[in-house]
């Protein structure tokens, strides 16, 4: 009886290390499958994707875009189209807040300089290109997955369910991790006055 019972145990531990062997290597496989680099390809455009508003996708546009804040925003603002669109998207730098009134936003004519660019191309395509509500969002959530790739990565990690600091991605705002005179391409705010962008100084070079 007890060689028995051990040929038993034998052959029940050789199944589950067969078993355990079958979970980790479906656990690589899928954890390939869902790859940093895997993620970012299926959600984030490229750098140089033409948009439907004619302005191909580059952080060198945020000096553009930010222009129009100062000079479009004003005009833009109570246009019901741009409330829409921008309250429909968060606000990567502090994503319990919209774009269209983000946590810097406690006095007017204050905003860090990523959802400047937001709502200066939001204006533009409101004013100058007469979108509607729709499609303003989509351009301007497209803009932003762009330019803030790794905040909308980390969401997209945390939901496949994967932790996303495995990665050295978080899905904590930036303003709340004290990175608003971070530059935009590293993750940061891009600054709350002057822009502070030195990739985009590498581009002019």
């Amino acid at each position: 009886m007890k060689t028995r019972n051990r040929e038993t145990d034998r052959r029940g531990t050789a199944l589950a290390v067969g078993l355990m062997a079958a979970v980790v290597a479906a656990g690589v496989v899928w954890a390939e499958g869902d790859s940093l680099q895997s993620i970012q390809s299926e959600i984030v455009p490229a750098a140089g994707t033409a948009t439907a508003y004619g302005i191909p996708l580059s952080l060198g546009s945020l000096p553009l875009f930010i222009g129009w804040w100062t000079t479009s925003v004003p005009a833009a603002q109570d246009d019901p189209r741009y409330v829409e669109a921008l309250s429909a998207l968060v606000a990567p730098c502090c994503d319990d807040n919209t774009a269209f009134h983000c946590c810097c936003e406690s006095e007017e004519g204050q905003a860090c300089n990523i959802i400047r660019s937001a709502k200066g191309l939001a204006a533009h395509l409101v004013l100058d290109l007469d979108y509607p509500a729709d499609q303003v969002r989509d351009s301007v959530f497209e803009w932003l997955r762009f330019a803030r790739w790794d905040y909308y990565v980390a969401r997209e990690m945390v939901a496949r369910g994967i932790d996303p600091s495995l990665y050295g991605l978080t899905v904590e705002g930036s303003c709340y991790r004290g990175l608003c005179g971070t530059p935009i391409s590293q993750g940061g705010c891009g600054g709350m006055q002057e822009l502070l962008e030195t990739s985009i100084e590498a581009l002019e070079s």
